[in-house]
């Protein structure tokens, strides 16, 4: 996505490459034109330009207005409709609006057979199968698609004791952005607090 992404002219200036080749060679300069992935305002640049392409297609695409402006994490979108009809509409809008400024999205999921199966869908993360084990992961989190699961994995060594580093440890694993699992995370602070 990044790649997509041009700088303004005036701008560019700041985004060089300076090298030598040897000690005794004359440095060269390569100018970058776009967003590079590692620079430190990539992901802002990254996530505003779509903000931006957004509120500039809000008439034509405004079911995909919403799901860039609230449902967009880096380059994941993660978004869901009531029924199947809208979220074909919202699968065209999102292709549709992304693929005029040159970006395409890749790597569908879906719990929706029929969804994937559409021509829309060129670039299917997983074909559906008797797989139950299935999942895709996207923000830390596992989701698996023919259950409609969030799923969080957390794998704890068992042994008689445990140190107050490894207790903390295995509660900085559990990530949780969207808040599921706020009432264990409490509870295992509660611990953590009793620990000391």
């Amino acid at each position: 996505m990044y790649r997509q992404i041009l700088i303004y002219p005036d701008q560019q200036d700041f985004q060089r490459i300076v090298w030598k080749t040897g000690p005794n060679a004359e440095f060269s300069a390569y100018g970058l034109k776009t967003v590079t992935y590692g620079m430190s305002n990539a992901p802002f640049l990254a996530i505003r330009t779509l903000q931006q392409l957004a509120e500039d297609e809000k008439s034509r695409f405004p079911l995909a207005f919403e799901v860039l402006l609230h449902d967009t994490y880096m380059d994941d979108i993660v978004s869901g409709s009531p029924d199947l009809e809208t979220a074909r509409q919202l699968q065209s809008q999102l292709r549709d609006v992304l693929k005029s400024c040159g970006m395409t999205l890749h790597k569908w999921s879906s719990n929706s057979p029929e969804l994937l199966n559409s021509s829309l869908s060129t670039d299917v993360e997983h074909s559906f199968s008797v797989d139950t084990d299935l999942s895709v992961k996207t923000l830390g989190i596992s989701w698996k698609p023919l259950q409609d699961r969030f799923v969080f994995k957390v794998s704890i060594s068992i042994k008689p004791s445990y140190t107050k580093h490894e207790v903390l440890s295995v509660i900085a694993r559990l990530y949780d952005p969207l808040g599921f699992l706020g009432h264990v995370l409490t509870g295992a602070k509660v611990l953590l607090q009793r620990l000391w």
